[in-house]
């Protein structure tokens, strides 16, 4: 994350969260990366989230996004079970 973006904060200046619901992926005119994220405003949407944000990403951008995800999910892993994941 660049260390001029900041996260957006609740009334109670806690970080606001949204679980993500489902996504979508493909190419755009065979030179970048489609995300599409499909998330849920209040706890009522869950099951038929109203919200869907669309990123264009470069290939360079993905590989960088899909590493730093991938080291943080091992992270979490390894913190729940005590044990490095395989």
């Amino acid at each position: 994350m660049s260390p001029e973006l900041e996260l957006h904060k609740d009334k109670n200046g806690n970080i606001a969260t949204n679980p993500v619901t489902g996504w979508i992926t493909g190419t755009l005119a065979g030179i970048a990366v489609l995300l599409a994220i499909q998330y849920p405003q209040t706890p009522e949407e869950i099951a038929n989230p109203s919200k869907q944000i669309q990123f264009a990403l470069m290939p360079q951008q993905c590989l960088e996004l899909a590493e730093k995800l991938t080291t943080l999910a091992k992270r979490v892993l390894e913190d729940q079970s005590g044990n490095p994941p395989h």
